[in-house]
């Protein structure tokens, strides 16, 4: 009897350690049953990554992080990562890139498969990257419009002290002088063109009249001016006629060979007269160049040639 009281005792204490080992594999989520596949990828960043989150590939969890170690010699971190299937064959350039489930900052990693025939074998180091978490993203896409802002603050910060040394006490009482000056400039320009109103108004029917004068002073010099043009041109034509029956006078005077020019056009014995003196004129300007002795008597005394006569 106290024999069988141990080994119930016993059996009971060996199922429950059982149902303990059994229980921590199945809470960790291993199949204890099952041979996997294991790698090694180093990070030098792992904030958000715990033990036995999953291992994916294009979203489809295909394992878990089993162990996460820090490396001594340069601090980078060891993951070891258990892929479940240990059918499932990864090419030596796949990529296990660690990115981000979620807004809170949850964490996987995603084997990105590679194109090359040379498979990886067991416990081989997968080549690791890193997705840019969303803050990081946000931070380097508003880094340009920091600067910006930046800028913007220090043109800011010039303007306000700009506007401070506008309006210090002495600026600001030649402003409100400056103000006054301008009020008082506005309020007699209202007054002018209020005078200047009640002048036109006053005057109305006075400037109807200038106005309507005006016009007919206008008028009556477009029509003088229209009737000088046309004396001038009357004028004009009235002499050019008189120049011309002048000029058919003579011309009738000349045809019917009265008067010096009549008589050289029409007598045709005044040009013949005209030809032989002209002709005799030509003999004796020939006989003078060849005989001048006969035309001209030159002596420095004068006697010789009285004598000569004399004979």
């Amino acid at each position: 009897m106290k024999r069988s009281k141990e080994i119930s005792i016993a059996l009971v204490v060996l199922v429950s350690l059982s149902l303990l080992y059994f229980g921590y594999f199945f809470i960790k989520g291993s199949k204890l049953f099952q041979t996997g596949r294991t790698y090694y990828a180093i990070y030098n960043n792992v904030a958000g990554l715990s033990v036995d989150d999953p291992v994916t590939i294009s979203g489809y969890r295909v394992g878990k992080v089993r162990e996460a170690t820090l490396l001594a010699e340069d601090g980078g971190i060891l993951l070891e990562l258990e892929i479940s299937n240990s059918e499932l064959e990864i090419p030596d350039d796949s990529k296990a890139v660690l990115i981000n489930t979620g807004l809170l900052g949850g964490k996987e990693v995603d084997i990105q498969l590679g194109s090359s025939k040379v498979m990886m074998t067991i416990g081989d180091t997968i080549i690791s990257g890193t997705e840019e978490d969303l803050i990081s993203s946000l931070s380097s896409s508003l880094e340009p419009f920091e600067k910006k802002a930046l800028a913007a603050v220090g043109s800011i910060d010039s303007v306000m002290k700009l506007i401070q040394l506008v309006l210090d006490d002495q600026n600001r009482g030649q402003i409100k002088l400056g103000l006054v000056k301008m009020n008082n400039t506005l309020d007699h320009l209202d007054s002018a063109s209020a005078s200047l109103e009640n002048l036109i108004k006053s005057e109305q029917g006075k400037i109807k009249s200038i106005i309507s004068n005006l016009n007919e002073v206008s008028e009556n010099f477009n029509q003088f001016s229209d009737s000088l043009k046309d004396l001038r041109l009357k004028e004009s034509l009235a002499k050019a006629n008189s120049a011309l029956d002048n000029a058919s006078s003579i011309m009738a005077k000349i045809d019917r060979g009265e008067g010096t020019m009549g008589q050289l056009i029409n007598n045709d014995t005044l040009y013949q007269n005209l030809e032989e003196a002209s002709k005799a004129l030509d003999v004796l300007l020939k006989d003078m160049e060849a005989n001048p002795k006969r035309y001209v008597h030159f002596s420095i005394f004068g006697g010789k040639d009285k004598k000569e006569k004399s004979k």
